[in-house]
């Protein structure tokens, strides 16, 4: 690569303003690899920044690149860089962990104190013909893994890591509330790993059918909350009659995973788990949410929150799609060349795909 070759970007400018310019090719240092992007999937945090301006309080104070979903080609090595070569296939690992606080080095890297995240400003992301990273954060994948399944290592990641804090296994039943990307992907995690019954819920039609299609054995539309009605009357419906048509044991089921960040699937997850079961946070809505701090002591749930992926991660998730235990293709609905970023966000924030994918060499 040369100071002179053309590095098309999806740069966020401002809220809801996106525009595709070119940007500089960072240094490949000693420990570095340079990648020619192939492929980044859109998620709901890239639209959060782009309705938004930022992540929370802290809006953008320069253009920043969306996208952290990504893979690609490396094209340039470092000279210390020995377990990745040029022309090797990867996904990029988009947190960058310190490997140095205490959360490092007892394997939470997921939650590492100094943690960098792709697109999370003020750190560039991955929407962007070429990316430098740490050769450590690129993660080889074989050639009979599509491009754009390959943009979506990165949240199949996130599902794992899910399952490895929830204990999936066989035999079990499994509820997820919420039926968006994520909620999919614990799905086809869950099926991988031997679960017997998946429930899903959302109040999307279309999204329910998705998750019915896909991976899910029982899926229907959440009931709506009549004006007046308490949360705790409401779940209590919900679960009797989901768990009936079902033909799951009324008693409850052994995990439920909250993947919406709406409060009310809260109190629905926390209902339907069964006394000694799971439940986990995933979803991220309101900061604060009420929560049924009752039923965990009554029932002694074991509620996880979790977040990210840790070590391990992205090559289960590799090993999955290569092995055809989970196959990514038929949730990906939509795909958009560089140039159309703007209208692969819009698709997202309309809600009617499941996966967004965007070819970044595509201009």
């Amino acid at each position: 690569m040369t100071s002179e070759t053309p590095n098309k970007a999806c740069m966020l400018l401002k809220a809801n303003t996106v525009e595709i310019r070119d940007a500089p090719i960072a240094e490949v240092g000693k420990d570095d690899v340079l990648i020619r992007v192939e492929a980044t999937g859109i998620c709901g945090s890239d639209l959060h920044n782009y309705s938004h301006g930022g992540v929370g309080k802290d809006l953008i104070k320069e253009p920043l690149i969306l996208g952290h979903e990504s893979a690609g080609v490396v094209v340039e090595v470092g000279s210390a860089v020995t377990d990745v070569a040029v022309g090797d296939r990867v996904a990029i690992e988009p947190t960058m962990f310190c490997r140095k606080c205490h959360n490092c080095k007892t394997g939470k890297t997921n939650v590492c104190r100094n943690f960098r995240q792709a697109s999370l400003s003020p750190t560039q992301g991955t929407l962007c013909q070429y990316y430098v990273c740490d050769a450590d954060f690129a993660v080889k994948i074989p050639a009979s893994i599509s491009w754009e399944q390959a943009g979506c290592i990165q949240p199949l990641a996130v599902a794992i890591q899910l399952a490895k804090r929830a204990k999936f296994g066989a035999g079990q039943t499994v509820a997820v509330f919420g039926c968006g990307p994520l909620g999919c992907l614990v799905m086809a995690t869950a099926r991988a790993y031997g679960v017997s019954k998946i429930l899903a819920f959302d109040i999307s039609q279309k999204r329910v059918d998705f998750a019915k299609k896909l991976w899910a054995d029982y899926a229907v539309l959440s009931p709506k909350i009549a004006q007046g009605q308490d949360y705790s009357e409401w779940a209590e419906g919900f679960k009797a009659s989901a768990l009936k048509e079902a033909g799951v044991d009324s008693w409850g089921v052994d995990i439920s995973v909250e993947a919406s960040g709406a409060e009310a699937c809260m109190q629905a997850g926390m209902t339907f788990v069964h006394s000694g079961g799971t439940y986990v946070q995933a979803g991220l809505g309101r900061a604060i949410n009420s929560f049924p701090t009752f039923q965990i002591v009554a029932k002694e749930l074991d509620v996880i929150g979790s977040v990210r992926y840790t070590a391990g991660c992205f090559k289960t998730a590799i090993d999955l799609i290569e092995s055809g235990k989970i196959d990514l293709e038929p949730m990906i609905t939509a795909v958009f060349p560089l140039s159309r970023s703007k209208e692969a966000l819009e698709a997202v924030r309309k809600g009617d795909d499941l996966k967004v994918i965007i070819m970044n060499q595509q201009v």
